[in-house]
């Protein structure tokens, strides 16, 4: 066997497809892809592309930060635990209802942004971090229309977002930008939605906003 080219949690992958009652088969063909490429992928000895990891979170119905974590390209196109010093990729849109939409091909931000974002960041955070673009012409996220929010990806819930804004990942698979208001460990919580509205809801992940850039 090969020498393992990508740290990937393979089993993640595996088990997301066993939970949907999905085959490698299935989602090879979603691809475009031979299953043994697949495979091949989740065994770390072939990578996996920006445009592999869009196409695998829209099939498996989550997040493509969740799928990067998982594949090791987590929020930027570096090894993980490289931190705000690396490429911070722009890899969802938040609509006006405050739902995060995965890009199908994340993205570099414009190196002016980067650069804001480094600095910004210098010291606070040394997991890979994730950027998220509000498009919202109408409703309580307009007056934040094209701003850029950055947070790292979460395995759970993390203790600062408790009361903070935050990105929160659902149980169902959607997130959502919200102030999260309370959680239970057993993932029952309440939202404060971007209209003011309050949501209780199943969380499986929060991760709280690390810099809101204009």
């Amino acid at each position: 066997m090969g020498k393992a080219m990508a740290e990937i949690d393979g089993d993640w992958f595996h088990r997301q497809l066993d939970e949907r009652g999905q085959s490698l088969r299935a989602l090879a063909r979603h691809l475009g892809k031979d299953a043994s490429a697949v495979s091949r992928t989740f065994s770390g000895r072939r990578r996996m592309t920006m445009e592999e990891a869009g196409a695998i979170a829209a099939f498996l119905g989550v997040a493509v930060t969740e799928v990067m974590h998982h594949a090791g390209i987590a929020g930027h196109g570096g090894a993980p635990g490289e931190g705000a010093g690396a490429t911070i990729l722009l890899s969802a849109t938040i609509g006006e209802d405050g739902a995060l939409g995965a890009l199908c091909a994340p993205q570099p931000l414009p190196q002016p942004v980067l650069d804001r974002a480094r600095l910004a960041l210098a010291g606070r955070c040394e997991r890979p971090i994730a950027a998220a673009q509000v498009r919202a012409r109408a409703g309580a996220l307009s007056m934040w229309d094209d701003t850029v929010l950055l947070f790292a990806p979460a395995e759970g819930i993390e203790p600062g977002a408790i009361g903070a804004l935050s990105i929160c990942g659902l149980a169902d698979g959607r997130q959502l930008l919200a102030r999260l208001d309370r959680a239970r460990k057993t993932g029952e919580a309440s939202l404060v939605l971007p209209d003011g509205g309050i949501a209780d809801v199943v969380l499986a992940t929060a991760a709280p906003v690390l810099l809101v850039l204009p």
